[in-house]
């Protein structure tokens, strides 16, 4: 009998331990709001996450309609936060927006673009607050210029420590900062070398070996990442990923879905270190 109740006891812990854990992604979701997408696969892959930023976002409504069949196959509850208004230099504009299982995941406040004082980016990056458990961040949201040239994007992300020190000084009790998204580079371009030098000790969290796009007969290139403060989010244990959902049918998923798999980090939210 002792043993059963051990055991019991055991499995509650065990389950206790797991549920601090949380799915943190971001997602490129190709148009979503203007292409065509099958939804209901969308939801099936995406489901499994805590929170998701989707960038690439044309309109309000198809993020309406992704929330729908997310909570037709979860039977949770979602919610959704998108940018006050699309961005970008030329008459082609997107949308940033966070989608959030509501019983998990909180949102604080937005903080809004970062302040582009040079118009130095085509689409400035937009940042918003959130807790799990015992876990607040800033999401912070980036969809890089591809252009015609590899400078153009290693412009942009030569700025990217900016980014993150104008973001990590909006508030100064908040210091968990995610910055998640599609870069047009592999994280581990020279580009990006100011950023993982910074004295916060900044990583990036998804291996560059980890194809992230979708070609016409495989996977091609690792453009999407999210960088995080060893120092400050320490509740981050090395976890992550990408979820390739294409089974080797590249074109009919690019169709389907989009031309980006969705890139995660798992988060111990028992704790927070701020």
């Amino acid at each position: 009998m002792k043993r059963v109740k051990y055991l019991i006891l055991f499995l509650f812990i065990s389950l206790t331990i797991l549920s601090q854990e949380v799915y943190i992604a971001s997602f490129n979701t190709l148009r979503i709001g203007k292409a065509q997408k099958d939804y209901e696969l969308m939801s099936k892959i995406l489901e499994p996450f805590d929170i998701i930023g989707l960038i690439e976002v044309m309109s309000p409504l198809g993020v309406e309609k992704l929330i729908e069949e997310l909570e037709k196959e979860s039977g949770e509850k979602w919610k959704y936060h998108i940018s006050p208004y699309p961005v970008g230099k030329s008459s082609y504009k997107e949308y940033f927006a966070y989608i959030w299982k509501s019983e998990k995941v909180d949102f604080l406040d937005e903080k809004g673009f970062y302040l582009d004082e040079k118009q130095e980016f085509e689409r400035p990056p937009y940042g918003a607050n959130f807790r799990i458990n015992n876990f607040d961040f800033t999401f912070v949201l980036v969809h890089s210029i591809f252009g015609k040239r590899e400078s153009q994007r290693r412009a942009e992300a030569f700025k990217m420590e900016e980014v993150y020190n104008y973001f990590q000084n909006l508030e100064a009790e908040e210091n968990d900062i995610i910055i998640a998204g599609d870069f047009n580079l592999s994280a581990n371009d020279e580009a990006f070398e100011n950023l993982l030098k910074h004295e916060d000790s900044i990583i990036y969290t998804i291996n560059p070996k980890i194809k992230t796009t979708i070609g016409k007969d495989k996977l091609a290139s690792s453009y999407d990442n999210m960088f995080i403060s060893k120092i400050y989010t320490q509740e981050f244990e090395g976890k992550s990923g990408a979820v390739d959902f294409t089974k080797k049918k590249y074109r009919l998923m690019k169709d389907k879905i989009s031309d980006h798999l969705p890139i995660f980090i798992v988060i111990d939210s028992e704790f927070d270190d701020d």
